[in-house]
């Protein structure tokens, strides 16, 4: 298979790989739209609650250019500072959806990373206020402790999962590309190392989905 022949080959592969792609986020940054429109319905409404839920959903659906993914994070931090005085469950739930909503977004990269530290700051306290509210008996000051602790865990990216999320899509499409390129001969007859680039792009394909998940 000479350069003109592979090329032509190469040429499916890659309009296939980004035609998944542009649909994956042309969907993303559709229903973050959605999901950001339907919370700032519901917010005019004074259903803050249902409004929380929905901002967090349009936090989910990250993509790198979400036309309205920061609009969402600081509608969140709005509701969470107004409420902080006079409704602090309200206010921890617009935090938690805030924190929640940003770790799950997170993939090679933590999004918004000063905001999760921000919320990591101040859920404690508010969690307190809200335990006492309730009629909890134990201390203020190991609550307050225990929250602290529970909220310093590390939540970021580890270097590790970011490699093994790279390397496993590199070698997902890299393996297909090499299946086409060097899998068959001029026949079109599969070789030997066509199946060894299928079962490498499979391998890959699977650490990265492992990789994604443990995430």
């Amino acid at each position: 298979m000479d350069v003109r022949q592979a090329g032509q080959a190469l040429r499916w592969p890659i309009v296939a790989a980004l035609i998944v792609l542009a649909a994956l986020g042309t969907r993303a940054t559709v229903e973050q739209r959605a999901a950001y429109a339907r919370a700032v319905a519901l917010e005019q409404a004074g259903k803050l609650p249902d409004a929380v839920d929905e901002y967090r959903w349009a936090l989910r659906w990250y993509t790198p250019w979400g036309p309205v993914h920061g609009d969402a994070a600081q509608a969140l931090l709005d509701i969470g500072q107004r409420q902080a005085a006079a409704d602090p469950e309200l206010a921890v739930q617009a935090y938690d959806s805030l924190r929640s909503g940003l770790i799950a977004s997170r993939s090679l990269w933590q999004p918004r990373a000063e905001l999760v530290a921000l919320c990591n700051r101040t859920l404690p306290a508010l969690l307190v206020r809200v335990a006492d509210r309730r009629g909890d008996k134990r201390d203020a000051k190991v609550l307050l402790a225990r929250f602290t602790a529970d909220y310093a865990r590390p939540v970021g990216v580890s270097p590790w999962t970011s490699l093994a999320v790279a390397l496993g899509f590199v070698l997902w499409l890299g393996g297909l590309v090499m299946v086409v390129a060097r899998g068959v001969d001029d026949d079109g007859r599969w070789l030997p190392a066509g199946w060894r680039w299928l079962a490498g792009s499979f391998a890959g394909f699977g650490t990265w989905v492992l990789a994604m998940w443990l995430g």
